[in-house]
């Protein structure tokens, strides 16, 4: 099992933890919340144990599947489970004071910002997909490795600076993480294409990155859909606020 797949059960435990304490002093946390980070973190340890990850070392098929599940599926469940939120309603007011104030830093606010996080997660796919990159990391289990967790990493701040629940202090607006969110899905659309048409990367074989691009065409599209729906949801929330309706004991109604 790798450190990634181990980190992951580590935080599955932690969460569970939290949610424990959470609830054993009567505070409400949702239990679909607990459900999907258990999907989110157990899919990574799946895809980075025997066989798959093994497939995935000699096959680019095998490859793409880690990376559709690592960096685009798993961050889906992990981000929406809210875990931040958990941890600061498990710690003292002080961590959240520090919280919110590392996110107000200047430098943090830029690798925050939804245009950064979408150049580390489908920027760092051309480098690695359209150069050497993915023949060096078929010879080196150590950039291999590195690989993952900046997959997992920038998966999880897209994220979350697209649509996350987390605090996330002077969040841009929500066009803004809408107009990125549409630029980083035709990147990713057009570099599986590029892929298919000019087999890259050329350190496999043709068939083999063919329908590895498909893959990550067409299933690349389900976590965007679900981002989409999130954003849209949020955006008819505050374009259509709810009004509380009058019960029918109202004496206007009578």
């Amino acid at each position: 099992m790798s450190v990634l797949a181990g980190a992951m059960l580590v935080a599955l435990a932690l969460y569970f933890r939290g949610t424990w304490r959470l609830r054993s002093r009567g505070r409400a946390w949702p239990l679909w919340r607990p459900t999907i980070f258990a999907l989110g973190a157990l899919s990574v340890v799946a895809v980075l144990s025997p066989p798959i990850a093994s497939w995935a070392h000699h096959d680019f098929r095998g490859h793409m599947l880690v990376h559709l599940i690592v960096a685009m599926l798993a961050p889906i469940g992990l981000v929406f489970a809210a875990p931040v939120t958990l941890a600061l309603k498990n710690v003292p007011a002080a961590w959240g004071r520090a919280w919110v104030a590392l996110l107000g830093h200047p430098w943090v606010r830029l690798l925050c910002h939804p245009i950064t996080a979408a150049t580390l997660d489908v920027g760092g796919l051309y480098l690695l997909y359209l150069t050497g990159l993915y023949g060096y990391m078929l010879e080196t289990p150590a950039f291999a490795v590195w690989l993952h967790w900046h997959f997992l990493l920038a998966g999880c701040l897209f994220t979350w600076a697209i649509a996350g629940p987390d605090p996330a202090p002077r969040r841009p607006s929500l066009p803004m993480r809408c107009a990125t969110l549409i630029a980083a899905m035709v990147a990713h659309g057009v570099l599986a294409k590029w892929m298919y048409r000019f087999h890259f990367p050329r350190e496999e074989s043709l068939a083999a990155v063919q329908q590895g691009a498909e893959w990550m065409f067409y299933l690349g599209e389900v976590p965007e859909a679900i981002l989409v729906y999130v954003l849209l949801s949020q955006w008819l929330r505050r374009r259509y606020p709810a009004t509380p309706s009058r019960p029918e004991s109202d004496p206007a109604l009578h």
